[in-house]
């Protein structure tokens, strides 16, 4: 016969383990892994989301936005800059753009080459041949698109895609939203400074079979948080952040 006292005991001692500033009942849902790889001779960090992650999209331009993402909320996983912003007076968004299903115009930038979509947290990266059916999906779904500059298409490195000054930087710390060849959608960032063209290297040395560039230099700042631990800042905290007007996310 089971003893009533320690059935109890035990299920109060399970109930507490999630009790305090650290909780030891993971969710699939909430797990982000990060790890650092040699990829192409240049060092990656790699944001890996669970497989039942939720992707999405948020822009200051979406008629219900409420203020930009907070680092103290618990429910995001992954916050980064995604398109470019125009300039600090309009604070634009690069390309038209999809926030759960609300099409917004944005600024025409011939460098977005690519955009990725998300309907139903399934994630594609293509490019820009068929934007407005991409865009119509996204309506229709209520999902979300952006865009950006297309950098790995169909595993091919395109450097000559992304704006012309940063082909003349000596070296900065750039990141991308990447499609494996597996179908596994993952974030990297450079865990040093590289040329542009030393990224994209290295992102097909990785393994992506498409990867979108994120607006990156003193737009950069964003985070990223394991299941049990504090956020990660990703750049510093710059000037320009308070005028970033687009995030790409994980949430729970």
């Amino acid at each position: 016969m089971i003893n009533i006292k320690w059935l109890l005991l035990g299920v109060m001692s399970i109930a507490l383990m999630g009790c305090g500033t650290k909780s030891h009942t993971i969710s699939l849902e909430d797990v982000m892994k990060v790890d650092h790889v040699d990829a192409g001779g240049k060092s990656l960090m790699v944001m890996i989301p669970s497989k039942d992650a939720h992707w999405r999209f948020v822009s200051h331009k979406q008629s219900d936005f409420k203020g930009a993402p907070d680092i103290n909320d618990t429910t995001i996983m992954l916050n980064v800059a995604a398109a470019f912003t125009l300039d600090l007076t309009s604070m634009d968004v690069c390309g038209d753009h999809v926030v759960a299903g609300e099409r917004i115009k944005g600024y025409d930038d011939v460098t977005a080459t690519g955009h990725m979509l998300i309907v139903d947290d399934k994630v594609m990266i293509a490019s820009n041949d068929k934007l407005e059916q991409s865009i119509q999906k996204a309506v229709d779904g209520k999902g979300y698109l952006f865009q950006q500059c297309l950098i790995v298409e169909d595993g091919r490195g395109y450097v000559e895609r992304v704006p012309e000054a940063l082909l003349k930087r000596t070296s900065i710390i750039y990141r991308a939203v990447c499609v494996k060849d597996d179908g596994s959608v993952v974030v990297v960032q450079g865990d040093e400074a590289m040329l542009v063209s030393e990224f994209v290297d290295a992102l097909v040395a990785f393994g992506a079979r498409q990867a979108l560039y994120l607006d990156m230099g003193t737009w950069a700042w964003g985070w990223v948080r394991e299941w049990d631990k504090l956020p990660q800042e990703l750049t510093e905290h710059y000037f320009n952040t308070r005028f970033q007007s687009n995030w790409l996310q994980v949430v729970k």
